[in-house]
């Protein structure tokens, strides 16, 4: 009794500085309510060619509309030339002049420069565009002889080396462009790409001039990888203080990794497909479920009023949902607190501890030194991003048991009311683990998703096992003798049927355990959308469909079956439990604001409960389960 009482005060401690982390978590969450909307500077160009409008006339209507941000992709030499700002010429190009006119071009003769065919040409009328350019190729190919000169009529950039070397490589970022965008009111992104001239030179020289610029959001990189080193990159963004940012399910390279030496980031979301309402509709989940703070919208194959359309309701749908357009703080760099660290820490030891005692007789040795350990390991490690995610894995697998693993009382209620009392007793021990799980991840690195919970398909499985050990356990008999009359029984066709049937049911949750489905069922997509709409916080399939309803159904028919037939319905509690371990994920996604996290619970409790009536009612009408002796 003395040691149950030890545990249930750490508990209680543990559960004091969740809420305590849970509370700072939630004021930081709060910051994360301004919401910029960004169009890419090329799909403005591309908006104008199809309207007939001019770039200014563009920036003036989607401004109106709520875009508040423009992203500007650095510049290259082939891209310049696509826009028609340069010609890019080699020497053999030059050359034809002489076979047609007979004579050198002027602006080599002018300049008594000769013409070699492994020289590169670039002729623009900007000056402030050549200078770039020269500026550029300096930097990037310091053993390469290039000069620029201004000729009156137009910039010549010379530079010895082969056409095709000179079209993909990175210019940076054209001021003229930059100053416009910000005349117009606008904030700006810049979106460098990598090359394989790309050095930590480059790197300072292309983002020093842009420190301090209030304009500035951030940079995103452009294309399958970050510019340079992730170690350099970090460290031109923290020194300059220019916030890096991540896309949402884009495989960039080298960019969780700037965002773990940073420690964080902020998230940008791109909807992808055709549908406008579709896009819509993934932009504000994104918002509200995922602590994304910079919406990044394309054309796809709209006319330019549907674009206006599209993006004015992304903007009416963010003051809808509690949103606004404007430009975005980045979260701060918080690391949470060692001292809530620790005491989650040994909350998660004691729950484990007590479901150890429930599984095998503990002797006072074993306690002692697993108190130390526990001690000494949440001493030293808390700290540790790796120890953290290690409790995280512990609480999933320990609570969601522990609310089993204990003999049922009977109660004076109804068997469908107590079967409830039973069910929302068990939940609120998942609950309380969901909290610690919450709790111990509540950092800036997990609510913007540059580390996140490990392990989820096995903290499905697992509790699923050890429950069956636990319950199946307490009959004395059943693993001496009823596992050996099953190991000598005859396999018969539905024997084969049921083990085929649970196996695919168990591969199939595994497999939709992650974000990202593999698969998509008949009709889910249908069904998800209509529940979003009707509940604030979509509740999840595992939970209100499948878990829930299969416990609920379980106490019920062990509150009114006989002695002899309780031990067949202890296969519905121990599916029921993948509803409770749901829970718990629930909260490990730190990414996702707690309210979410506790409206989608409540949700899925109150839709299984409805559920779980149900199908007590089908059975007393179907009778699909035999009660008799």
């Amino acid at each position: 009794m003395k040691k149950n009482n030890v545990i249930f005060f750490f508990l209680s401690l543990g559960f004091a500085f969740s809420v305590f982390m849970l509370s700072k978590k939630i004021e930081l969450e709060k910051t994360l309510k301004t919401i910029e909307t960004a169009v890419d500077f090329s799909d403005i160009r591309q908006l104008a060619g199809i309207s007939g409008k001019s770039i200014n006339e563009i920036m003036s209507d989607i401004k109106d509309v709520g875009v508040t941000t423009i992203g500007i992709e650095e510049s290259t030499i082939r891209e310049l030339s696509d826009r028609g700002l340069i010609i890019l010429a080699d020497g053999r190009e030059v050359d034809k002049w002489k076979y047609i006119f007979n004579r050198a071009p002027s602006f080599l003769e002018s300049r008594q420069i000769v013409n070699i065919s492994e020289y590169a040409y670039v002729f623009t009328e900007n000056p402030s565009l050549g200078m770039m350019i020269k500026n550029a190729l300096l930097l990037k190919l310091p053993k390469v002889s290039v000069i620029g000169t201004y000729t009156g009529q137009y910039y010549l950039v010379i530079a010895r080396v082969e056409k095709l070397a000179l079209e993909n490589i990175g210019l940076g970022f054209w001021d003229e462009e930059v100053n416009s965008i910000k005349a117009s009111g606008f904030n700006y992104v810049l979106r460098p790409r990598h090359d394989s001239l790309v050095t930590d030179g480059w790197i300072d020289a292309v983002f020093d001039k842009y420190a301090g610029d209030e304009k500035l959001t951030g940079i995103l990189s452009s294309g399958n990888r970050i510019p340079g080193s992730s170690e350099k990159l970090a460290e031109i963004s923290g020194r300059l203080k220019i916030p890096f940012g991540t896309i949402e399910f884009a495989d960039t390279g080298g960019a969780d990794e700037t965002a773990k030496l940073l420690g964080k980031t902020f998230l940008c979301f791109s909807p992808k497909g055709k549908s406008a309402s579709a896009k819509i509709t993934a932009c504000l989940r994104a918002l509200r479920e995922r602590n994304v703070q910079l919406l990044y919208i394309h054309p796809a194959e709209e006319t330019y009023s549907e674009f206006l359309s599209y993006a004015g309701a992304i903007k009416r749908g963010l003051i809808e949902n509690s949103f606004k357009s404007g430009k975005f703080q980045p979260l701060p760099l918080w690391n949470g607190n060692f001292y809530a660290f620790f005491f989650i820490s040994l909350a998660v030891f004691g729950g484990a501890l007590w479901l150890l005692s429930v599984v095998a007789n503990t002797g006072n040795q074993f306690e002692i030194a697993y108190v130390v350990i526990a001690l000494a390991g949440s001493a030293f490690f808390s700290s540790f991003t790796s120890w953290r995610l290690f409790i995280a894995f512990l609480a999933t697998v320990t609570f969601p048991v522990l609310a089993i693993s204990k003999t049922w009382p009977k109660t004076a209620l109804s068997p469908l009311v107590g079967a409830l009392w039973l069910f929302f007793k068990v939940s609120l021990v998942s609950l309380l683990g969901g909290i610690f799980v919450s709790a111990i991840l509540s950092s800036t690195d997990f609510m913007v998703k540059i580390n996140s919970f490990r392990g989820v398909k096995l903290s499905l499985i697992l509790p699923l096992a050890l429950a069956f050990v636990i319950l199946y356990g307490r009959e004395r008999s059943y693993f001496s003798t009823s596992l050996g009359r099953l190991w000598h029984k005859r396999l018969e066709v539905r024997h084969l049927f049921f083990g085929i049937s649970i196996t695919a049911f168990l591969l199939l949750m595994v497999l939709r355990s992650s974000n990202k489905l593999s698969f998509i069922l008949p009709f889910e997509m249908e069904v998800r959308e209509a529940l979003e709409k009707f509940f604030f916080a979509r509740p999840r399939f595992k939970e209100f469909a499948l878990g829930h309803p299969l416990m609920i159904l379980g106490f019920y028919f062990y509150s009114i079956a006989p002695k002899i037939k309780k031990i067949h319905f202890r296969p519905l509690i121990i599916l029921g439990l993948i509803g409770q371990v749901s829970i718990i994920n629930t909260f490990a996604h730190t990414h996702s604001p707690i309210a979410i996290c506790l409206f989608r619970t409540a949700n899925g409790l109150a839709l299984g409960a409805l559920l779980g009536a149900g199908l007590i009612a089908a059975n007393s009408f179907f009778k699909f389960i035999d009660l008799s002796d």
